[in-house]
C-alpha cells in the first residue's frame, strides 16, 4: 500500500454522471457497477481510483482503492459519513496507516 496525500473532490458513479463535491446518487452498494472516484493530489494532479473493497476496523470504516492509471498503486482511506454523504479521508497518522496496511495484508491472505 502506498500513502498518498489526496482529498476527495468528486465522484463519477455508474450512471456516468459528473458529480461535484458530493453525489445524490445511491452509492450504498445497491448498484452492481464499479465505484470510480476522481482524487486530487496536493500537486493538483487528478487520479481516478476504483473502490475495490471496504472493511471495518476499530470502529471505523475504511476503503481500499486501486489507481486506474497505475495498477501498482493502491490506497487506503477512512470513510466518513456526513450529512452530505460518504467522504474519503486520507490517513494522516503514520502508525494507523501502517496498522491498516497489516490489516489489509491479512484480509488479502485470507481471501
Amino acid at each position: 500500500m502506498e500513502k498518498e496525500e489526496k482529498k476527495y473532490t468528486c465522484n463519477e458513479c455508474s450512471d456516468n454522471c459528473e458529480c461535484d463535491e458530493h453525489c445524490d446518487h445511491n452509492h450504498d452498494g445497491a448498484n452492481d457497477g464499479p465505484i470510480i472516484v476522481e482524487m486530487e493530489a496536493l500537486d493538483g494532479e487528478k487520479v481516478k481510483v476504483e473502490i475495490v473493497a471496504t472493511f471495518d476496523d476499530s470502529g471505523k470504516t475504511y476503503a481500499i482503492a486501486n489507481d486506474l492509471g497505475n495498477n501498482d498503486n493502491s490506497y487506503i482511506f477512512e470513510v466518513r459519513t456526513t450529512k452530505d454523504g460518504d467522504m474519503l479521508i486520507s490517513i494522516e497518522d503514520e502508525k494507523e496507516f501502517e496498522r491498516l496496511c497489516k490489516v489489509v495484508d491479512e484480509l488479502s491472505n485470507n481471501s
